[in-house]
C-alpha cells in the first residue's frame, strides 16, 4: 500500500475521533446545564360518597310538610341536603346512618343529597301515604287513559277518575276542569301504581318542566376572614348559619350557593365539626 494512502485513512480516523469527542462533550454539559423536571403528582380527589336512602325513589310524593330523611352512607360522614329553597345538614353515625329532617319545595324539584341527585314531589294537598308520581308530556288523551312521555322518552299510563283533581300551576294554582288539560301539556300526575304499570291518578298538575337545582356546596378553609368577604367569596346581606365573628382563620366550614357569571352567591354556612 502507498504511503500517501495510509495517511490519508491515519487522517480520516483522528478527525472522525476529534468529532466524536466533541460531540460526547457537548451532550455531557447539555445534560448538565437542563433543569431537572420534578412535575408534582396530581392530588387524587375523594370518591364520592354513596348515599342509600331509606323508603325513597325518585318522583315519590312527599305529603309531609317536616320529612323525616333516613338512610345510608359511609362512617361519620357529613349529609348535606340542598333543595331549591334551604339547606340542612347532618352527620352519620359510626355505623353510616343518618336522620334529618328537612321540608322540599311545594310541587316538583330536584334535590341533592351530597352527589346524590332525586327528583321528588312534595303536595301538602295529596293526604295519602307512599303515592307516587309519573312526570312528563300528554302525548295521548283516551276516554280515562292519559299517555305521558317522561323525560328519559318512555311512554306511561296514567287512568283518571271522576274525582281526580286537576291543579294548573302556571296559574296559581288554580283547580281546573279534566278538560282542560291538552296534549302537549307538561304535569306530574300523583297516585298509586297498579299490577300493569298503570298509575290510578289522584291529582295532576299542569305545571312547566322541572328545572336543574344549580346549589352548590364547596368544602373551603379560611384563609382571609373580613366582615364582607370569606376568602373570595363575597358575603351577602342575609345567609344561614353563624355570623363572621363565630368564625375564624384556618378553620373548616361548607358553603352553599348558586354561581352565575363566575360568581358565587352564598345561601348557607356550616361548621362540620359542630355538627353531632
Amino acid at each position: 500500500m502507498r504511503k500517501e494512502t495510509i495517511l490519508a485513512i491515519l487522517a480520516g480516523i483522528s478527525i472522525g475521533l476529534i468529532f466524536a469527542f466533541g460531540s460526547w462533550r457537548l451532550i455531557k454539559n447539555i445534560k448538565r446545564n437542563v433543569p431537572v423536571s420534578t412535575s408534582r403528582p396530581t392530588p387524587i380527589q375523594k370518591t364520592d360518597l354513596f348515599v342509600t336512602l331509606d323508603k325513597l325513589s325518585s318522583f315519590d310524593v312527599i305529603v309531609d310538610k317536616e320529612y323525616r330523611l333516613t338512610g345510608l352512607t359511609n362512617p361519620n360522614s357529613n349529609v348535606l341536603v340542598i333543595t331549591e329553597e334551604k339547606d340542612f345538614l347532618t352527620k352519620s353515625n359510626a355505623k353510616g346512618s343518618f336522620e334529618i329532617i328537612v321540608t322540599f319545595p311545594q310541587n316538583l324539584s330536584e334535590v341533592k343529597i351530597n352527589d346524590t341527585k332525586i327528583n321528588l314531589v312534595f303536595s301538602s294537598e295529596f293526604k295519602e301515604l307512599g303515592a307516587t308520581s309519573y312526570v312528563g308530556t300528554v302525548t295521548d288523551i283516551t276516554g280515562g287513559t292519559i299517555q305521558i312521555k317522561d323525560p328519559q322518552g318512555e311512554i306511561k299510563q296514567a287512568s283518571v277518575e271522576d274525582d281526580t283533581k286537576y291543579i294548573n300551576t302556571l296559574k296559581k294554582n288554580i283547580e281546573v276542569k279534566s278538560t282542560d288539560l291538552a296534549i302537549g301539556d307538561y304535569i306530574v300526575a300523583m297516585g298509586f301504581i297498579n299490577g300493569n304499570k298503570v298509575l290510578k291518578t289522584k291529582r295532576i298538575l299542569i305545571t312547566s318542566p322541572m328545572e336543574e337545582n344549580k346549589f352548590e356546596a364547596k368544602l373551603i378553609t379560611i384563609e382571609k376572614l373580613t366582615k364582607t368577604k370569606i376568602n373570595d367569596i363575597t358575603l351577602p346581606k342575609k345567609w344561614v348559619g353563624p355570623n363572621v365573628k363565630d368564625l375564624e382563620i384556618g378553620q373548616k366550614i361548607i358553603v352553599t350557593g348558586k354561581t352565575e357569571n363566575d360568581i358565587f352567591s352564598l345561601r348557607s354556612i356550616f361548621v362540620p365539626d359542630l355538627v353531632r
